[in-house]
């Protein structure tokens, strides 16, 4: 049975709370996706005019959140001794263009996904597999305020080759498919579903 565990991400005491929490109901954790981000729209901006304290706020979510759900999400597949799936949220503005202009966050992705691979060499052994998903612009409260002014809108779309923003629906089924058994050879890989905003 599915159960709600409030927690903050940034927040060692209270990640380790709830992966206790996990443990001590199911014993287990099998697939951990970590895709709690922050998007500082209107703060964020090239390095020179960046502020610390919104490349602190942005790291603190986007990298340091993964690291430490990382951290107790392995901890207890490795303790359970059954493999996992652990299946982080890149962005392709940590990889191209797109990300101009947002520093912060586009550097907090980037992180992430390198964290992704090393991961994968490293977890093997355990039977721990460790993927990233790396979604396009997709319609959700993060970056609301873009997708509701017409002219940002229209701009994103055309960004994308097929022709529209993505929907979270969109992201279902690769994340299915990395929890799956479907993708039992797959480690260290970075899956784009991205409406194609990567190959410009």
């Amino acid at each position: 049975a599915a159960f709600p565990l409030t927690t903050d991400v940034t927040d060692e005491a209270n990640l380790e709370a709830a992966f206790a929490e996990v443990r001590r109901r199911h014993g287990r954790l099998d697939v951990l996706y970590t895709c709690a981000a922050v998007q500082l729209i209107g703060d964020d901006a090239p390095i020179h005019e960046l502020p610390a304290d919104v490349w602190d706020r942005t790291h603190a979510v986007n990298l340091r959140g993964v690291f430490l759900s990382c951290k107790h999400g392995v901890r207890l597949m490795i303790d359970a001794g059954n493999g996992g799936s652990v299946i982080n949220c890149g962005s392709p503005t940590g990889l191209t263009m797109c990300g101009a202009g947002w520093h912060a966050y586009s550097s907090s992705k980037a992180g992430v996904m390198g964290l992704t691979r090393v991961m994968a060499a490293d977890y093997a052994k355990y039977g721990i597999r460790v993927n990233g998903i790396v979604p396009g612009t997709i319609a959700t409260s993060l970056i609301q305020v873009l997708v509701d002014d017409p002219e940002q809108r229209a701009h994103l779309e055309r960004l994308h080759p097929i022709g529209r923003i993505g929907t979270p629906e969109d992201m279902a089924g690769i994340a299915v498919f990395l929890a799956s058994d479907e993708s039992k050879f797959a480690t260290g890989a970075h899956f784009f579903v991205d409406g194609g905003i990567s190959v410009r």
